[in-house]
C-alpha cells in the first residue's frame, strides 16, 4: 500500500512505499489543506488502483466528484484537498535512476599513467648517463697506474671517453623539460578525468578503484556497471 500526502517541512507531496520514501515536485507546491497522510493507492490489478481517504476530515475528489473510497486508472483526474491540488500519476511511478558510462575514464587514466612513466624512465636514462662517466675515469685510473707504458695511451682514451659522456649527460639534463611536460601532463589528466555527467574532475584514483563505488561523489549519479 502507497500512503500519499503533505512533506511538513517541505510542503511537497510524500509517497511512502513500504521502507521507501520519496517526494515529488518543488518545494511549497502542495496546500496545507492536504494532510500529511492523505490518502492510501492500493494496486487492483489491470493498471487499477484503489484510493481512499485516509481520515474522514480529508477531501478527495476523483473527476470532479468527492469519494471516500473508489477504484481508478491512470485516465481518472484526482485532486487533493478543497484547494484541488492535482495528484500527478507521474508521482507515482518509480523514479528512474539515471546511470552514466565512465568506460572513458579508464583510457584516460592509462594514458596519464603511460605518460609518466615515459617521463620516469628519461630521467633514470638521464641519472644512468651522470655514473657512467665515473666508472669509465675509474677505469681509466686504473690502467694508467697499472697498466704498462704501452697501454697508457688507452686510459687517456678512456678518460676522453668519460668527458664526453659527461658532457652529453650535462647537455641532456640542460635540455630535459620533463618538469614543463609533467605539468601540462596534469592539467591535460585534470581537464579530462571528469564525471561525465557533472563535470566534477574525480581526483587521482586510480580507475579500478573508482569504478568500484557506485556513483559519482559530487552528483550521485550510478555507474553503469
Amino acid at each position: 500500500m502507497t500512503t500519499i500526502g503533505r512533506n511538513p517541512n517541505t510542503r511537497q507531496l510524500r509517497i511512502v512505499d513500504g521502507q521507501i520514501v520519496r517526494d515529488y515536485g518543488p518545494a511549497n507546491s502542495v496546500p496545507m489543506d492536504v494532510s500529511r497522510k492523505h490518502v492510501s493507492m492500493q494496486s487492483a490489478g489491470n493498471g487499477k488502483w484503489i484510493i481512499t481517504n485516509l481520515n474522514p476530515n480529508n477531501v478527495t475528489f476523483v473527476n470532479g466528484i468527492s469519494i471516500v473510497s473508489k477504484t481508478v486508472s491512470e485516465s481518472d483526474k484526482i485532486e487533493l484537498g478543497n484547494s484541488h491540488y492535482l495528484l500527478s500519476w507521474d508521482a507515482l511511478s518509480e523514479p528512474k535512476v539515471e546511470t552514466i558510462d565512465i568506460g572513458n575514464l579508464k583510457i584516460v587514466w592509462e594514458e596519464y599513467n603511460q605518460a609518466n612513466m615515459g617521463i620516469r624512465k628519461r630521467q633514470k636514462n638521464i641519472g644512468l648517463l651522470a655514473s657512467i662517466p665515473i666508472g669509465i675515469t675509474m677505469l681509466g685510473g686504473l690502467l694508467s697506474s697499472l697498466a704498462p707504458g704501452n697501454l697508457k695511451p688507452f686510459a687517456y682514451v678512456f678518460t676522453a671517453i668519460a668527458l664526453v659522456v659527461m658532457l652529453y649527460g650535462f647537455y641532456r639534463r640542460f635540455t630535459d623539460n620533463s618538469i614543463e611536460e609533467q605539468e601540462e601532463i596534469k592539467k591535460t589528466f585534470q581537464r579530462r578525468y571528469v564525471c561525465p555527467k557533472c563535470g566534477h574532475f574525480m581526483g587521482f584514483t586510480d580507475y579500478d578503484i573508482l569504478i568500484q563505488n557506485d556513483s559519482c561523489p559530487y552528483c550521485k549519479t550510478k555507474y553503469k556497471k
